[in-house]
């Protein structure tokens, strides 16, 4: 009898302790990012003025532009070609100028020659790792294979970190593939950038908000139409893998889609300093929002700006991570 009193009270008391840790945890920070057309954030914003699914509450919203920690996984395949190459080096050297002092930096190559710069070294390495004497050679390191190694440099979370992928393709993996760093990434809440070297697949993801099409040289939006593929020849994960980690996937080069597309024109030159410094931008100021929901283990949700501020300013985008996890 004394140990069925006991066993009665232990499961009680586990009962009452899981009920209340699901109480204290009724809230999950969510970064949050709002832009324009350009790719400038806008500031100012409550959490009055955003909107959001059934069962789910913006509880508060506060803008943060504090120092970041940011990885770039650059593509160094020999298939690249030269110009694709200079190109890539170039939005690594604007990457870096657009960064602040107070910003830890990091960079890991993939698919061939080049060497990794872990948080905390000398920011002077980051160029030079893209050499083919810059020491490792990660032939055998698809993208999403070194972006899993990558995540491991990243001791704790701070808020705003974030990966940016410059590449042509995420192909060619030996261990990771598309869902194991998608679950990594959020797992360590990061933030996941892209700077596309080639064609890629996009396709809307949730039912409402705007989409943006990589299709085009600077940010170009269409309405969501689930299923429909806008690019017919292209990576088919890179997009949603960018879009579903909050962040924003800009293309650069489209391969032999754009045949108009050399590095050794001015215009060119501009234009991808232009796309890098844009994205950095993005990438320093965001809002952190406390969105309360029901507690759940994963769930698909939509956050959007409402009428009366879109009202006023109709050219607004807002990127967020697509799943909402657990706090």
């Amino acid at each position: 009898m004394g140990s069925r009193v006991c066993f009665l009270i232990i499961l009680l008391a586990g009962m009452s302790s899981s009920g209340l840790a699901q109480q204290a945890c009724s809230a999950v920070e969510v970064p949050v990012g709002v832009i324009n057309a350009g790719g400038e954030s806008f500031r100012g914003l409550t959490a009055q003025d955003f909107i959001t699914s059934k069962g789910t509450i913006v509880k508060s919203i506060a803008y943060d532009n504090g120092p970041r920690r940011v990885l770039f996984v650059v593509d160094t395949s020999s298939k690249l070609s030269s110009n694709t190459h200079t190109a890539v080096a170039e939005l690594v050297r604007s990457l870096i100028d657009a960064s602040r002092p107070e910003d830890s930096l990091a960079l890991i190559t993939a698919r061939g020659p080049g060497s990794a710069v872990k948080f905390g070294e000398d920011r002077a390495g980051l160029v030079r790792a893209l050499l083919p004497e810059g020491g490792a050679d990660h032939k055998k390191e698809g993208v999403l294979d070194a972006m899993m190694e990558g995540i491991e440099w990243f001791s704790g979370q701070q808020p705003g970190d974030a990966i940016v992928l410059i590449a042509a393709d995420l192909d060619g993996n030996h261990k990771a593939n598309a869902k194991t760093v998608a679950k990594a990434a959020a797992d360590h809440h990061l933030r996941v950038f892209g700077l596309a070297l080639g064609p890629v697949i996009t396709q809307s993801t949730v039912a409402g908000g705007s989409m943006t099409s990589t299709t085009s040289q600077g940010l170009a939006y269409a309405k969501p139409a689930t299923g429909d593929v806008l690019v017919q020849q292209g990576d088919e994960h890179f997009f949603p893998l960018v879009t579903n980690g909050g962040g924003l996937l800009l293309a650069v080069v489209n391969g032999s889609m754009d045949q108009s597309f050399n590095m050794s024109e001015p215009r060119m030159q501009e234009q991808v300093r232009y796309k890098a410094k844009q994205l950095y931008g993005m990438i320093t100021v965001f809002y952190r929002a406390q969105i309360e929901s029901p507690p759940s283990h994963h769930q698909d949700w939509v956050l959007d700006v409402n009428e009366s501020v879109r009202k006023h300013l109709p050219a607004m985008f807002v990127l967020y991570p697509r799943e909402l996890g657990p706090c």
